[in-house]
């Protein structure tokens, strides 16, 4: 049989409004779980910030140096609050947490992807992380067999494009409108100039952006073999017209 003939899809208390009060108390009670994780996130780290300032360095790992013991309380928090939010249906519910809890960006870049560090990151409008792409402003060096963490401010320009599984290492400092290529790697402290294109391990120039687009403009042609005639050739669709 039919399921509409069942009398229970022909009763219209079926959908009785009643029902979808069900559904609104789940996604209150998500909604305010997740206010909730952030604003006390965000109190916590008021907290941490008014007994120990965060500042840039070169740090011993030791739970004795205030400066390591207390980035780690710090990352230890915000871990908490990112866990929670990424499993918001909506990717922008993320970058609203990277701007309450200190991560200067905007609504329209693209972040879900990626892995980016918590503190000392200063992104620009409009930009795209890659998938895989990491991000970093904190990292472990090994100096005369004894670990530290140097921690050093990565700023990163408007309309940005970092490649899938790039690495952008601390203090590093990308210009406008650059791109950094697939498994590229920056350098610590490296200056990425505005408007270049960079490949490589570590990242070096390749060309201009603006020449890379107007490359992406030219007409291809392909060798017909029947009639040995040249064809424009459009690379995404096909055969453009017969010469």
């Amino acid at each position: 049989m039919i399921l509409t003939f069942f009398p229970i899809a022909m009763d219209s208390s079926f959908l009785h409004w009643r029902f979808f009060i069900i559904f609104v108390d789940v996604l209150a009670w998500w909604g305010a779980y997740l206010l909730i994780s952030l604003l006390l996130g965000k109190l916590f780290l008021i907290m941490l910030k008014l007994l120990h300032k965060p500042r840039e360095g070169l740090f011993k790992i030791d739970k004795n140096n205030k400066d390591y013991y207390y980035f780690c309380l710090r990352v230890v928090v915000k871990k908490f609050v990112f866990w929670i939010w990424n499993n918001f249906c909506f990717p922008w519910a993320t970058n609203l947490a990277f701007k309450l809890l200190g991560v200067c960006t905007d609504f329209k870049s693209t972040l879900f992807d990626g892995w980016l560090d918590t503190e000392f990151i200063e992104l620009g409008d409009n930009m795209m992380v890659g998938q895989g792409a990491v991000i970093m402003s904190s990292m472990i060096v090994r100096i005369d067999n004894n670990d530290h963490l140097l921690i050093k401010k990565v700023i990163i320009g408007d309309h940005v494009v970092l490649g899938g599984h790039s690495i952008v290492a601390p203090g590093t400092i990308i210009g406008k409108s650059t791109t950094l290529g697939i498994w590229a790697v920056t350098h610590v402290g490296q200056i990425l100039e505005p408007n270049y294109i960079y490949i490589g391990q570590p990242a070096r120039k390749y060309q201009q952006t603006q020449k890379a687009i107007e490359e992406s403009k030219k007409v291809f042609f392909r060798r017909m073999v029947d009639t040995n005639k040249r064809v424009p050739f459009d690379i995404y669709k096909g055969d453009i017209e017969s010469t």
